[in-house]
């Protein structure tokens, strides 16, 4: 999925209607609550809208952000520029692509036991770090045992047991059985006796560098890959936080950011700007308590889930910042079933909630709970619960701050959720699903698919499998995946094609217009 547009004056505000509901088998209310026109954004698909030409401002540099005093260590920085930058620096064994497709990188082959538990990984020859010292299978094997302990990457490798360096190969031992676990392995690989350091050794295009310049990142000269870059220097911009990033992309003083458009912060600039969507893991999804309550009716959760009319929300209430999708995988994955999709009907939600018993004109009360602090994310459940207030079923929500919304989660004290989470890139959907699982709030239980999660991670074919009992006994309803905006200068740079962990993916394709320079490509 990729969004392109340009505008002379971008602030994105939300600026959709929220509609009551008008009856039990009324209009759908997401429809006709706002279009991507009306919020100012580029919608569903890819579009262009054309700047004044003098809106563009010739660039002398491509200048990046990055926060001074924080650490560029890919496996310990936080959120923000400083792991944007990480794929300058750092490569993985694998590298993941739009689709989420892994490909070898830093990998060369590999080889599994049948049963996808123990997984052996060759390291390509002839790579260096930028210092010029060779690439070593301890330096991998410790990258992944850091990592593995980490914030970010400890939740998609909880299920290594070992990692083992032997001669020029890794080894990874796996408590259970994953058919997908290459596309877990975009880890950033470090030199092991730099780990830990401010700046850690890296493979990638480009080092690090402070200067009578200021800060860069300058040709790494002993890359393997051996291409041709856009440039040779990328200048560092000191941002002391991230809302003096709005200030200096207005001021062409950086050229490029990376924001969630409909996140919390929303990054309000001036002048001409092109931002490219990338699909990213960050699910949006309704939750129910199956154990007690309401929703613990097998045939409400499933009537409910056709009550959603995904591509109508995310048109109105994420301004087409986001895929819909049906079930716990990015439409953009090859993992994701489309044979097994189906249009919204408001026919068929009738048909459902009336077999399923609830249109006997007596109210039942269904209390639904949202966390505060996000416009988008307020406006489309209020949304999302007037239109599923259907036949019996009326839904009130209940606005909470983080801490009070995760509290009455673990409580059980909702019969339905609206969630957000960020998903591991082998969409393994255990912990929201599975018995016991550390985000299962609702208490789901379900020996089948319990098995059909094992399975699922073990055989190639089960994947479908698994995914029409979600749908079908519907624990949780997913909504949509959110994208991650790359935002960059107007008339700076031609080819982007970021992907959800690397806003520079094919780099080398790209074809930066710095004046006065000849640009690749």
């Amino acid at each position: 999925m990729k969004h392109l547009f340009q505008k002379s004056i971008a602030v994105l505000l939300l600026g959709a209607l929220l509609l009551s509901c008008t009856g039990c088998w009324g209009a759908d209310p997401l429809e006709g609550a706002g279009t991507p026109e009306d919020l100012g954004s580029p919608g569903s698909g890819s579009t262009s809208q054309e700047t004044p030409e003098d809106d563009t401002v010739p660039i002398t540099a491509f200048a990046l952000p990055y926060l001074p005093g924080e650490t560029l260590d890919p496996i310990t920085c936080g959120d923000g520029m400083q792991q944007v930058l990480s794929p300058l620096l750092y490569e993985g064994l694998f590298e993941l692509d739009e689709t989420f497709t892994p490909s070898p990188l830093l990998c060369s082959s590999y080889s599994y036991a049948e049963n996808y538990t123990r997984w052996t990984f060759h390291l390509r020859e002839g790579v260096t770090f930028s210092d010029g010292t060779p690439l070593t299978a301890r330096d991998a094997a410790a990258s992944l045992l850091r990592a593995k302990s980490s914030a970010r990457y400890g939740a998609r490798l909880a299920a290594v047991t070992a990692v083992e360096a032997s001669g020029n190969a890794v080894t990874v031992t796996l408590s259970e059985g994953n058919n997908r676990l290459p596309a877990l392995l975009d880890i950033p690989i470090t030199a092991e006796q730099t780990a830990g350091t401010a700046v850690p050794l890296g493979t990638g295009p480009y080092r690090f560098v402070r200067d009578d310049s200021g800060a860069a990142l300058v040709k790494n000269e002993t890359w393997w890959q051996g291409k041709a870059l856009p440039v040779d220097r990328l200048p560092l911009v000191e941002a002391e936080s991230e809302g003096a990033l709005s200030y200096l992309f207005s001021s062409h003083e950086i050229q490029l950011t990376v924001t969630d458009l409909t996140g919390n912060s929303v990054l309000r600039y001036k002048g001409s700007a092109a931002v490219t969507d990338a699909p990213t893991t960050t699910m949006l999804y309704l939750g129910f308590n199956c154990a007690s309550g309401p929703c613990a009716d097998s045939a409400l959760r499933s009537a409910l889930a056709l009550g959603v009319n995904r591509p109508s929300l995310v048109r109105a209430y994420f301004s087409g910042h986001a895929d819909a999708s049906a079930f716990p995988v990015s439409p953009c994955s090859p993992w994701y079933p489309q044979e097994m999709e189906s249009d919204y009907s408001a026919e068929a939600f009738q048909r459902a909630m009336a077999a399923a018993g609830y249109d006997s004109g007596e109210t039942r009360s269904v209390h639904m709970l949202v966390c505060d602090g996000n416009a988008f994310r307020l406006s489309a459940a209020k949304a999302l619960a007037a239109s599923l207030s259907a036949c019996d079923i009326k839904i009130t929500l209940s606005v909470l701050p983080y801490e009070e919304y995760l509290a009455a989660l673990n409580r059980g004290a909702f019969d339905l959720y609206y969630g957000e989470v960020s998903m591991t890139p082998d969409f393994n959907c255990a912990p929201l699903v599975k018995t016991g699982g550390s985000l299962n709030y609702g208490g789901y239980s379900n020996p089948t698919l319990d098995a059909q999660l094992t399975a699922s991670s073990g055989e190639a074919g089960a994947n479908n499998t698994l995914l029409a009992t979600v749908r079908q006994d519907a624990p949780i309803v997913p909504l949509c995946f959110k994208a991650r905006s790359v935002i960059v200068q107007g008339g700076a740079v031609e080819q982007l094609t970021p992907t959800a962990a690397n806003a520079f993916y094919q780099f080398t394709n790209w074809q930066i217009h710095i004046k006065g320079e000849p640009t690749n490509g």
